[in-house]
């Protein structure tokens, strides 16, 4: 074989093999975008399921809530729209009059000190003043403020009733907050014999008193968990086990339900009360289905689901308060707790199943509804239990009690990873002593049988109350959930959030939610219900007689009177609601644009022939964006020779500064040239191509010429903003983007006055000359 017929074959066979790699080269480009499209619908595809998923299921009322506070306006109606607010005739203006005055010249009198004692802080304690602000809702707020004065002050308790600093006797259904589930005279004395068991320490923190580990034991076994931590407030308990169950799941979102208050801490607040957006915490449907199937979807990014069982009272509503008493529709409740026990049991089953922790809040169910609270009377257990108000005997108080797993506040594996959950008050001494009282008593097997009487009693005081309530043919119902009660509105009405003012006249002390959560302690009697219902039925019908409960006979049509009146003051607050302010991120985003304008001008603008140049540019650019949707090859051409002008000024008159331009982000003269020369190139191309220059070739030319300048023109300005944020961000970007798009704008406010300035230049040249 020759050399050459060998070198031929070596060729062939190089050829061959090339181009069998070729093949498969490509056929594995084809297959790696395969995989990529596939992999990119399925992340899309869960993506979208996930957004379905969580759209069903989603709690809209909190949100919504939440974007109308920002937009309604308050309003505040005069003295008559006050007597008017349901459309009331004028045969019921004067009665109401006289009745709101009569009713605020009765609590002057007697609560002569605790008025002048409350007006005495009101300026310098914001508490009171908050409460205050929410008893009622906001028309009627004015009148009633400049009216009314409604601060509580007492200095002793006897059973359920505290006297009031004027000598007065009062009913108290307020339970202070939740706390008095027991009694105050048991409170009292577990304070005392808990103070003795712990006195000779005093309030030193860091070191233990023993009580504390007897304390421990009780709640263990109360709550049917493994471990606990002490903290001062139910709030402060709801975010450390939240906090605990993020860092032990490793994971972020926190599942609440509609409605559900577990404090004043914005990690877990979706509807009013909170400012905070958040992204960490899901609010979904009670008694839903869907939210057990979001549930299930998104396990492996739930840290924890969050339930306050109290909610069983009234599902995916917050809790009832007179000051959103609008109207009587505005306050529901749920007959029976039975649905509730069987959706928590799912829920819990679902958590099993999904290894999500449950956590019930019972700083209020805690110890009301049974010995066991929430746990006991609904027969369903948590992973992670959050206690409160009463537990500590009267004392402040927040308790943890979970599962060893989730109680861990560092990883083994990783010393330097840590939660930092941990308090200076919490295991004080003295709320220790209180709180062993409180369990012991609580644990005692008679305890049972006295929540099972209080129950059983205020169960029969509200059925013997609402008789007599349809028997006097008096609006109103009182419905319970345990000892906790609540009054419901049967007729339509835009006062009975009065009902308030009027069983405070009788004495019952109520908190600053009014008749929206009432609470009966354990000590209540059956003498104490019956006065609480003579008051009640005295109260409501005063409220009938002094008008501000209309008959259908005494207004015809009044619910649609009402809703139309409603409905109008709704969109009358919407529509003078001011114009919103401008968010910080955008009037950054703006200030920063600015800026680089100004310094545009110092660095490269100072000469006025230059300026005028760009006054002149700048017209033709504005004039050339309108006009490229009708002549896109007029206006590319006027652009060009804007343009030109506008280069001219720079690269000639102004000295150059292309360090300071490169710190604008912005080309430089020298590449800004180098654009225009490119623009100029296109032309000198197509024309050099034809090989001759004819009107028709120019005809023919310039329309093609005129796309190719629009391409060429969305590449470089693409490519420039493309380039600021891969090197920079997409902020820079944008801002040297707009800053560019806003440049004519800016400049002919800038420079409008350069024609006046130059010719005054000129013509003082020439006096110089002469």
């Amino acid at each position: 074989m020759s050399l050459n017929e060998a070198l031929q074959k070596t060729l062939d066979w190089i050829t061959h093999a090339t181009g069998a790699q070729t093949l498969i080269l490509s056929e594995g480009w084809i297959v790696l975008g395969l995989m990529i499209l596939v992999i990119a619908a399925v992340v899309m595809g869960r993506k979208l399921i996930t957004a379905v998923l969580t759209l069903r299921a989603l709690a809209l009322t909190p949100t919504f809530s939440r974007r109308l506070s920002k937009w309604v306006k308050s309003y505040a109606y005069s003295d008559e729209e006050f007597v008017r607010a349901d459309g009331g005739g004028e045969r019921w203006v004067a009665l109401r009059t006289q009745a709101i005055d009569r009713l605020a010249g009765f609590f002057q009198t007697r609560y002569a000190k605790s008025i002048a004692w409350g007006d005495g802080i009101r300026e310098s304690f914001s508490d009171l003043r908050f409460t205050d602000a929410n008893r009622v809702p906001f028309p009627f707020m004015r009148v009633m403020r400049e009216k009314f004065n409604l601060c509580s002050v007492v200095t002793a308790s006897d059973g359920p009733k505290l006297l009031d600093l004027d000598g007065q006797w009062t009913l108290d259904v307020s339970g202070s907050y939740g706390l008095n589930v027991a009694g105050f005279d048991r409170y009292k004395e577990w304070m005392h014999k808990g103070w003795e068991q712990v006195k000779d320490l005093g309030p030193v923190l860091g070191p233990l008193h023993p009580i504390v580990a007897d304390n421990i034991a009780l709640l263990k076994t109360i709550s049917h968990t493994d471990e606990v931590s002490f903290h001062m407030s139910g709030t402060e308990a709801v975010m450390a086990a939240v906090r605990m169950a993020r860092f032990n799941t490793r994971r972020k979102l926190i599942v609440c339900f509609s409605g559900a208050y577990h404090g004043w801490w914005d990690g877990v607040q979706a509807g009013l009360g909170s400012e905070r957006e958040l992204t960490d915490c899901l609010t979904l449907k009670d008694l839903h289905p869907a939210s057990l199937a979001l549930i299930r979807w998104r396990a492996q990014e739930i840290a924890a689901v969050l339930i306050n069982p109290v909610q069983s009272f009234h599902p995916n509503s917050p809790p009832p308060s007179d000051t959103v008493l609008l109207t009587s529709a505005m306050r529901k409740t749920e007959e029976s707790s039975t649905s509730y026990a069987e959706w928590l049991r799912q829920l819990r089953d679902v958590c099993t199943a999904c290894d999500i922790p449950l956590i019930f809040d019972e700083v209020y169910t805690g110890f009301r509804l049974a010995p066991g609270g929430a746990q006991e009377y609904f027969g369903v257990r948590a992973d992670l239990v959050v206690y409160g108000k009463t537990v500590a005997g009267g004392m402040p108080i927040g308790v943890v009690c979970g599962k060893r797993e989730l109680m861990k506040r560092f990883d083994s594996e990783h010393p330097m990873r840590i939660a930092y959950v941990i308090g200076t008050f919490s295991a004080h001494p003295l709320v220790m002593g209180a709180m062993n009282e409180f369990l012991r008593w609580v644990t005692q097997p008679d305890t049972a049988q006295v929540y099972d009487t209080a129950r059983q009693r205020c169960a029969r005081w509200v059925q013997a109350t609402n008789q007599q309530l349809a028997a006097s043919a008096l609006p109103l119902r009182v419905v319970h959930f345990g000892t906790v009660w609540t009054v419901l509105f049967k007729e339509p009405s835009r006062y009975n959030w009065l009902l308030q003012y009027y069983l405070r006249a009788e004495g019952v002390t109520l908190s600053w939610v009014g008749t929206g959560r009432c609470l009966s302690s354990l000590d209540f009697t059956e003498d104490d219900y019956q006065e609480l219902q003579d008051k009640l039925l005295r109260a409501a019908r005063t409220m009938r007689s002094d008008a501000w409960w209309l008959s259908e006979e005494q207004q015809p049509g009044r619910e649609k009177i009402m809703r139309s009146h409603l409905f109008w003051e709704m969109v009358g607050s919407l529509v003078r609601v001011p114009a919103p302010r401008v968010p910080a991120p955008l009037k950054n985003f703006y200030t920063e644009i600015m800026r680089r304008k100004h310094d545009d001008h110092v660095a490269s603008h100072s000469n006025i022939i230059n300026q005028f140049f760009h006054l002149l540019s700048s017209s033709v650019f504005i004039y050339c964006y309108v006009l490229i949707f009708s002549d896109l090859t007029l206006a590319m051409s006027l652009g060009l020779a804007a343009l030109f002008v506008r280069q001219i000024g720079h690269a000639i008159l102004e000295p150059p500064c292309h360090d300071k331009e490169e710190l604008l982000l912005g080309l430089n003269t020298r590449k800004k040239t180098m654009v225009v020369g490119g623009y100029l190139l296109l032309p000198v191309i197509h024309l050099v191509s034809a090989g001759s220059v004819t009107m028709e070739t120019l005809g023919a030319t310039i329309p093609v010429v005129a796309w190719q300048w629009l391409l060429m023109t969305l590449a470089v300005v693409g490519g420039h903003v493309s380039y600021l944020a891969w090197k920079h961000d997409l902020r820079s970007a944008m801002i040297w983007f707009v800053k560019l798009a806003t440049d004519p704008l800016t400049d002919i406010a800038a420079y409008y006055t350069s024609p006046s300035r130059l010719m005054q230049a000129i013509q003082a040249r020439k006096g110089e000359a002469l």
